[in-house]
C-alpha cells in the first residue's frame, strides 16, 4: 500500500525546521521530497549540536523522507536547473527571508508562469507582509513575541521557553495542513495557489484561548506553572518517590478521587464542591496542601495504578530515556528504524496518524549532502557530461 500522497513531488528549499518538518511530514505521507542544499554547506541544521559520526541528529530529525540535491541558486546555471525541475513538481517548499526567494528568481509570480497548478508554500518568521516583515525569525525570539512564554514558568519566576521549538512545530503543521488542502483544491480546479505561513502567527495561535478569555474577562493572565487556572486538581503532585500529574478534568472525576484516597469528607466540602469552588485561589491552595498529604504517603506506582483503574487521568513524568520502552508506544509502532549511509540502523519517532488505506511511512533516511545529485540531474535528462561540467562551475 502506498501513501495519500504517492506520485506527488515536493521541493524543498528550506533551512533549520520549519520548512524540511513540513516537507518531511508530507515524505511520510508518502510524497517524493527534493531538497535544494547550498554545495559545500547545505541547511544550517546539519551543523547544530552534538554530531555522531560526523551527522547531526537534530537534522538526521526532521529531513526524513527526503533526497538531497546541491545547487547553488545564485548562479544563472542553478537557476535554470530549479526551474526544470520546479516545472514539474507539484509543491515548492521555501523558508527564506521575505524577498529572498524573489530576488533569487524564484517568487510565485514566475513560477506561475513556468508551471500554473503549483502549490507554493513560504514559511517565514513573520510572514510576507506586515511591518515585521524582515525581522529574523528563530522560535525562541518568537517564543517570547506571541506570548507562550508569558504563560510559561512559575508565578513568580522568570519567563521560560518550551523545551523544544514549538513556533517551527506549528508553522509547520500548518503548511502542511494548508499544502494538503490546497493541493485538494487543484484536484478540483487545476489551478495551484499560493500559502503564506508564518512561525508568530501560529505561535500566538497556540496561546489564542488565553487571549480570548482575556478579551471577555478583562483578567490578566500570568504564568502558572504547573497549576492550571480553568481547572482543580490538576497539578504535579510529589509521591513518596517521584512526582505525578493528576488531571481532573469535572466533578464526577472529583469524587472518584476523594473516594480513591480515602477522603470521602471532601466531596462534601463546601470549599471544593465544584470545579469553580476548587479553582478560587485560596480553596486550591488549601485543597494542594490537603492532596499532598495524602499522596506522599506512597509510591508514584501505586498512585498511578489505583487512579487508572478508577478512570482518573494521571501520569508518571516521564524522562526522554523512558520513552523508547513505553509500552503504549512499541504497541502503536511509534518508533522505526531505517538504515542509514554511516549510522547503520537509526530510530525515528514517526508521528503520524494511522490510515487503514494509505498508511504512512518511513522510506528513506535523512540524506547526505547531495547525496542524489547525479541520479536527479539524471532523471531531468542531462547527460555524466553535463552534470560533470556543473560540478566543475561548483553550481552543483
Amino acid at each position: 500500500m502506498k501513501g495519500p500522497l504517492s506520485g506527488i513531488r515536493v521541493v524543498e528549499v528550506g533551512n533549520a525546521v520549519a520548512g524540511p518538518l513540513c516537507t518531511a511530514l508530507l515524505g511520510d505521507l508518502g510524497a517524493e521530497v527534493i531538497k535544494i542544499e547550498q554545495p559545500r554547506k547545505g541547511d544550517d541544521s546539519r551543523r547544530w549540536g552534538e554530531q555522531v559520526k560526523g551527522e547531526s541528529p537534530y537534522f538526521i530529525y526532521y529531513n526524513r523522507n527526503k533526497m538531497s540535491l546541491t545547487i547553488d541558486l545564485k548562479k544563472k546555471e542553478g537557476l535554470a536547473l530549479m526551474e526544470r525541475l520546479l516545472s514539474r513538481a507539484d509543491v515548492f517548499v521555501e523558508n527564506l527571508r521575505p524577498g529572498v526567494a524573489e530576488r533569487l528568481g524564484l517568487s510565485y509570480k514566475r513560477l506561475k508562469k513556468l508551471n500554473s497548478s503549483i502549490v507554493y508554500c513560504s514559511v517565514s518568521g513573520f510572514g510576507q507582509s506586515g511591518p515585521y516583515r524582515d525581522l529574523g525569525g528563530y522560535d525562541a525570539i518568537v517564543q517570547a513575541m506571541c506570548g507562550v512564554m508569558a504563560v510559561t514558568g512559575e508565578k513568580d519566576g522568570p519567563p521560560l521557553r518550551v523545551g523544544f521549538p514549538v513556533t517551527d512545530i506549528a508553522a509547520a503543521m500548518f503548511a502542511s495542513i494548508s499544502i494538503l488542502s490546497a493541493l485538494f483544491y487543484r484536484e478540483r480546479t487545476g489551478r495551484g495557489q499560493y500559502i503564506d505561513v508564518s512561525l508568530f502567527e501560529s505561535g500566538v495561535s497556540l496561546v489564542g484561548q488565553w487571549i480570548t478569555i482575556n478579551m471577555l474577562t478583562g483578567n490578566r493572565i500570568e504564568r502558572f506553572g504547573n497549576s492550571y487556572p480553568l481547572l482543580s486538581p490538576y497539578e504535579v503532585y510529589k509521591a513518596k518517590d517521584r512526582e505525578i500529574v493528576i488531571a481532573v478534568g469535572n466533578d464526577e472525576l472529583w469524587s472518584k478521587l476523594c473516594l480513591s484516597l480515602g477522603r470521602k469528607d471532601l466531596v462534601e466540602d463546601r470549599r471544593f464542591r465544584t470545579n469553580l469552588d476548587r479553582i478560587k485561589e485560596e480553596n486550591r491552595k488549601e485543597l494542594n496542601l490537603i492532596l499532598q498529604q495524602e499522596i506522599a504517603k506512597r509510591e508514584a506506582s501505586y498512585w498511578v495504578s489505583l487512579l487508572s483503574k478508577e478512570g482518573i487521568p494521571c501520569s508518571l513524568i516521564n524522562s526522554i530515556e523512558e520513552l523508547p520502552g513505553d509500552s503504549q508506544l512499541n504497541a502503536r509502532n511509534v518508533f522505526r528504524k531505517v538504515k542509514h549511509k554511516s549510522l547503520g540502523l537509526i530510530p525515528y519517532v514517526f508521528p503520524l496518524p494511522k490510515m487503514s488505506a494509505t498508511p504512512p511511512d518511513l522510506r528513506l533516511p535523512a540524506p547526505a549532502l547531495g547525496e542524489h545529485t547525479y541520479d536527479l540531474l539524471e532523471q531531468l535528462g542531462l547527460s555524466k557530461k553535463e552534470i560533470d561540467h556543473l560540478i566543475k562551475r561548483k553550481v552543483i
